[in-house]
């Protein structure tokens, strides 16, 4: 939990909430102090399993917050950014921020692990989604059943609150069906890294350490703090992403695949990309 906590934007909020700029020298202070940490636990038995987790962490904070901005800053990135249509300007905005699970990869070698064991598959798409008594999930159904429920669930919620966070001009709704084919591309790409990232990997190295229950937690807090700038945004987006984060990774570890957690994700990333589009074009 510490290392999630240091790991996390939570450091970041607190600095910029209180009036300060941004501030590199606190992203590499996190990851230094994330790998010390696992340096220092490395001699220890009890220990050291945890010890990719924490380097795992400390390669998302350097991927998304160091070299995701220097790529952006970057003359050629600019320049190809200053030229391109708001389409256009989609993908390159998010594909720097795929150093980050190259990053992380690089914690996997000699892991031993295999696609399964970082959900990397489809999974059992049919397999019971486990009670949730405060959803009202009292019982174990499909995820065919649960999972189109939660589209149709967040399909609702997210619309009202990018409509009042973002306030689109719908009379530029052109703009989604014209930039419809970048949105749709980046909503994969989006989905897919985001899944990897925050998922895959933190929680195929966090079995056998901690429980399931605790592993799908974990990753939900730091998931959900990482949107506070982001979209959905604010502490009310916070709890959003985290909920939607918690409901993805239980879909992992039930299903033992990733398929219900891209795929919702995916149509979610749709929705926020086409609201921004319209939102854009005041």
């Amino acid at each position: 939990w510490a290392g999630v906590i240091v790991a996390s934007a939570l450091p970041t909020i607190i600095w910029r909430e209180s009036g300060h700029g941004r501030a590199p020298w606190l992203v590499i202070t996190q990851c230094v102090i994330l790998m010390v940490a696992a340096l220092v636990i490395l001699p220890s038995p009890r220990l050291r399993v945890l010890t990719r987790f924490l380097l795992a962490l400390a390669a998302l904070r350097v991927g998304w917050y160091l070299v995701a901005p220097w790529i952006e800053e970057t003359d050629l990135v600019r320049g190809w950014s200053e030229r391109a249509n708001w389409g256009v300007r989609l993908p390159i905005g998010r594909a720097s921020v795929v150093a980050g699970a190259v990053l992380m990869s690089l914690t996997l070698i000699g892991s031993g692990m295999t696609r399964r064991d970082l959900f990397l598959c489809r999974g059992n798409l049919t397999a019971p989604a486990q009670p949730i008594p405060f959803l009202g999930l009292r019982k174990a159904i499909p995820w065919t059943v649960f999972g189109p429920a939660l589209i149709v669930v967040f399909g609702v919620a997210l619309p009202l609150f990018l409509y009042f966070t973002l306030h689109p001009d719908f009379t530029a709704g052109g703009r989604i069906v014209r930039f419809l084919p970048w949105i749709l591309l980046v909503a994969a790409l989006n989905a897919a890294n985001e899944e990897f990232q925050f998922r895959n990997v933190l929680l195929a190295h966090l079995r056998n350490v901690v429980s399931p229950a605790e592993g799908v937690f974990l990753t939900a807090v730091l998931f959900g703090l990482g949107h506070y700038y982001g979209q959905p945004s604010g502490p009310i987006g916070v709890l959003m992403a985290g909920f939607a984060g918690w409901i993805w990774a239980r879909s992992m570890i039930e299903t033992r695949g990733v398929a219900w957690a891209f795929f919702i994700h995916m149509v979610q990333d749709i929705v926020i990309f086409s609201f921004l589009a319209v939102a854009d074009a005041k």
